[in-house]
């Protein structure tokens, strides 16, 4: 083990750290704050194990959530023309930084959040998260991120927890919608 390998999965620890209080949050914009800091450690965990797949999708993500958290209060931005620019930046930086099969999960899970996450409320965009984790699970698998692997191991029990509470706070309202907990 040399020396960027062991600082890599110290630094993405701790971006595992701030992660796994992100989906815990009950607004959309407390869950974008800790996930931008999570974002910028995670960015440097990938860099350092030379996952620029990885990499390329933290930043954009960083750019995403500013976007989306200020589109909520200009509505000129919420429109599908920044939608599709936003997908077609994550198909470019697939394209660059494709070197196998694996390298696109990253990018993948990021479109498929994006698309939940732009008009979705709170409860769509921690499920969403859920089912995105998979996806980072096998890419971190294959980049050999301990970290990451972790993050998204216990991300994923997490996610479903705090899924759960809401569905069932909710339920004892009376709130018929959440039924189906993942559905």
């Amino acid at each position: 083990m040399n020396l960027n390998y062991v600082v890599s999965q110290i630094v993405g620890f701790f971006a595992f750290i701030l992660s796994l209080f992100a989906y815990h949050q009950k607004k959309k914009k407390k869950i974008f704050q800790t996930m931008t800091l999570a974002n910028v450690l995670d960015i440097i965990h990938y860099i350092l194990l030379a996952a620029y797949s990885g990499c390329i999708t933290k930043v954009i993500a960083l750019i995403r959530n500013e976007i989306i958290i200020i589109k909520e209060k200009n509505k000129k931005l919420n429109n599908n023309i920044v939608l599709i620019a936003m997908f077609i930046i994550y198909l470019v930086s697939g394209i660059l930084t494709y070197k196998n099969i694996y390298s696109i999960l990253p990018i993948l899970a990021a479109m498929i959040y994006l698309y939940f996450v732009w008009n979705g409320n709170e409860l769509r965009v921690k499920k969403v998260a859920f089912y995105c984790y998979f996806l980072w699970l096998i890419y971190n698998i294959c980049v050999f991120s301990i970290a990451g692997i972790t993050s998204n191991v216990v991300s994923i029990v997490s996610t479903f927890i705090a899924v759960y509470n809401e569905k069932r706070v909710n339920k004892k309202q009376g709130d018929k919608k959440w039924i189906n907990i993942l559905s």
